[in-house]
């Protein structure tokens, strides 16, 4: 017969994997956009941090948290040492970009269908708001 800690390691191994990933995964996004200042870099990280935490023996991890977050800053650390070399090439400033929360993100959207909506082309090619 198993005991208490015994049917707890198995349930914990035996769990959807995707539960305690799923409860950080706003905090590892925004770890990873702080530290990549790009949002397209940090859901690739995020992503990859997934396919690692699908793979990893979570009967031995204590912290799911823990860990998550371990794998994300190291994961984008790589990230930025590889994109150094392209950087140093690019002149322009390097600043992030900004990402909506919320309603702003909703109101960006309605923006966005509007112009498509409303923008057509001119004969002569060129655009025009109607």
């Amino acid at each position: 017969m198993p005991t208490t800690k015994e049917t707890a390691v198995r349930n914990q191994a035996g769990a959807a994997p995707t539960a305690p990933f799923e409860q950080h995964r706003s905090l590892l996004l925004g770890l990873a956009y702080r530290l990549l200042g790009s949002m397209w870099d940090a859901e690739d990280v995020v992503q990859e941090a997934y396919v690692r935490w699908t793979r990893a023996d979570r009967s031995s991890i204590r912290e799911p948290r823990a860990f998550l977050i371990t794998v994300v800053s190291r994961l984008a650390l790589d990230q930025l040492k590889s994109a150094r070399a392209s950087r140093e090439v690019y002149v322009g400033p390097w600043l992030p970009e900004p990402v909506a929360t919320g309603s702003a993100r909703a109101a960006g959207h309605d923006r966005i269908a509007r112009h498509r909506r409303v923008r057509h082309f001119a004969p002569d090619g060129a655009a025009v708001a109607a």
